[in-house]
C-alpha cells in the first residue's frame, strides 16, 4: 500500500510537461530567421555593389576608348570630305572640269495638272447624304 500511495504522491508532485504553443514556435522560428537573413542580405548588397562599381569601371573605359575611336573618326571624315580633295579626285581620276556656259541646260519640270478637291468633298457629302437617310 506504501507503494500506491507513494507512486500517487509523485505523479501528482511532478509537474506535468506541456507541449510549447504553436505561436512560440513560430516566433523562434522568425527570430531566427531574421538573424541569419539580415548578415546574408548584408552580404548579398555588398557583393552586388562591388560588382556594380567593376562594372562601371570597365564601362567607363569602353567609354573613353569609344571617344578616342570616334574622334578619329571624325578627323578622318572631315579630311575625306574637303571640297579641295574631291575636287582634286574629280579632276585627275575622273577627268572632270567645270562647265561652260553654253553646257549648261536648264530642264523644267513638267507641271501636271492637279485633281481638284471639289470632288473629294462632293463624295464626302454625298457619303454623308446617303447616312442621315439610313437613320432617317
Amino acid at each position: 500500500m506504501k507503494d500506491k500511495s507513494r507512486r500517487a504522491a509523485r505523479k501528482h508532485s511532478e509537474p506535468k510537461q506541456r507541449p510549447l504553443p504553436a505561436r512560440y514556435v513560430l516566433v523562434a522560428a522568425a527570430v531566427v530567421g531574421l538573424v541569419v537573413t539580415f548578415p546574408l542580405l548584408a552580404v548579398r548588397k555588398e557583393v552586388y555593389i562591388t560588382n556594380s562599381s567593376l562594372n562601371q569601371e570597365s564601362l567607363a573605359d569602353s567609354v573613353a576608348v569609344l571617344s578616342r575611336r570616334a574622334t578619329r573618326l571624325r578627323m578622318t571624315a572631315e579630311s575625306l570630305a574637303s571640297n579641295e580633295r574631291i575636287e582634286r579626285i574629280a579632276r585627275q581620276s575622273l577627268g572632270l572640269e567645270y562647265p561652260a556656259s553654253q553646257q549648261i541646260v536648264i530642264v523644267r519640270p513638267t507641271v501636271r495638272p492637279r485633281k481638284s478637291m471639289i470632288s473629294g468633298w462632293r463624295f464626302l457629302a454625298a457619303l454623308r447624304r446617303s447616312f442621315e437617310q439610313d437613320r432617317g
